[in-house]
């Protein structure tokens, strides 16, 4: 394990030297004991081997980030450990290649890394470390056992991905995806913003996304006054439920805590029905163009269906070219709507001739 500046250098005169592509990364969070998870393992494999860094016991990680800011590396479901990177380092890699996204695009129903390597090696890695605390020191060996594995296998499995990713007519795809994937990655998110992911918030009105809010930022000050995640003062599902009991003006016991704790989130919602209604924050909505919802409605399922067939003789997901948000926008303007797919995926959709040369090729042996 590399947990001294001098080895790190010595680690990163190796990556440099390594071609482009053919280098992985994987990290380890302590995101399940903490409220601001810290990134406490970094894995990396070349063809050479694999190395285990740890930024914990490195006070300078400059060699790491020199080379990350100019790397192409191979990673696994990318969009947590692109959080992580750029919490840590204010950067990413120039291209993450995802194995996942890969094997979504392969129309792998089982698309976790565990079940890859066992689609293609028939072993089974163990998950018995999956969730540990990773900023624990010493690590034991059972735990930097299991974080090798998370890199052991990818380059011989990227380089099987990649060839059958051209067998099909799909390599195109899974480029262009990669590369849509790292822009996004790219992106920061606001606290507030990351409130307004939650799952069935767009049935609040202003009024209870402004409960919402208000109890976002008293959970995220709870998490972080005990250093704890913020699973374990509140559940999403519980916040969307108290907001929308807010909303209607309804009572609600406070939650389950000591002293301290229901005070300040007395105080919390006090100072919320406080708010004028102008105060009440607004929840960016797709807008529909002037049509009647039968006309609209009917669009949808057009385009649902052409998508479906689409998925069906290509056996891929078919949220994989297009999803429901993405079919009602194309639904309520077309043009609008398809501006905002990936290349592949518009293509697709809207070229019976590049469809059909992407279903024969599929149907090859």
């Amino acid at each position: 394990m590399i947990s001294d500046v001098t080895n790190l250098r010595r680690w990163a005169d190796r990556a440099e030297n390594q071609p482009q592509g053919r280098t992985v990364l994987d990290l380890e969070a302590d995101s399940l004991y903490h409220y601001r998870e810290e990134l406490c393992l970094i894995q990396y494999a070349d063809a050479q081997g694999i190395e285990i860094i740890d930024p914990l016991a490195i006070k300078d990680m400059s060699p790491f980030y020199n080379w990350m800011k100019g790397a192409e590396v191979w990673m696994h479901g990318a969009d947590y450990d692109m959080c992580l990177l750029k919490r840590a380092f204010g950067i990413l890699p120039t291209m993450i290649w995802d194995t996942q996204i890969a094997a979504r695009l392969l129309g792998h129903e089982q698309f976790g890394l565990a079940a890859l390597v066992e689609y293609f090696y028939g072993i089974k890695l163990s998950k018995k470390n999956q969730k540990a605390n990773w900023s624990i020191r010493p690590i034991p060996q059972a735990m930097q056992a299991y974080a090798q594995g998370d890199v052991a296998y990818m380059l011989d499995m990227a380089d099987r991905m990649v060839t059958q990713l051209q067998k099909l007519g799909r390599y195109e795809w899974f480029l262009e995806s990669c590369k849509v994937s790292l822009q996004k990655g790219s992106a920061r998110h606001s606290a507030e913003q990351e409130a307004w992911r939650i799952r069935g918030c767009g049935r609040l009105n202003r009024r209870g996304l402004a409960a919402l809010r208000a109890l976002w930022r008293w959970r995220e000050a709870e998490a972080a006054r005990i250093d704890r995640p913020v699973f374990m003062v509140c559940s999403n599902q519980e916040l969307l439920e108290r907001s929308a009991r807010l909303q209607d003006f309804r009572i609600i016991p406070p939650p389950h805590g000591n002293a301290g704790r229901i005070a300040r989130y007395r105080r919390v919602v006090r100072n919320f029905q406080l708010l004028d209604e102008e105060e009440y924050p607004l929840l960016p909505r797709r807008t529909r163009s002037p049509q009647t919802p039968q006309h609209f409605e009917k669009n949808v399922e057009s385009w649902l269906a052409r998508r479906d067939a689409l998925a069906s003789e290509l056996h891929l997901n078919a949220a994989l070219i297009a999803s429901r948000a993405q079919i009602e926008a194309i639904a309520t303007h077309e043009e609008k709507g398809l501006e905002g797919l990936m290349h592949w995926q518009r293509e697709l959709l809207t070229d019976s001739t590049a469809a059909q040369r992407a279903i024969s090729l599929s149907c090859l042996p």
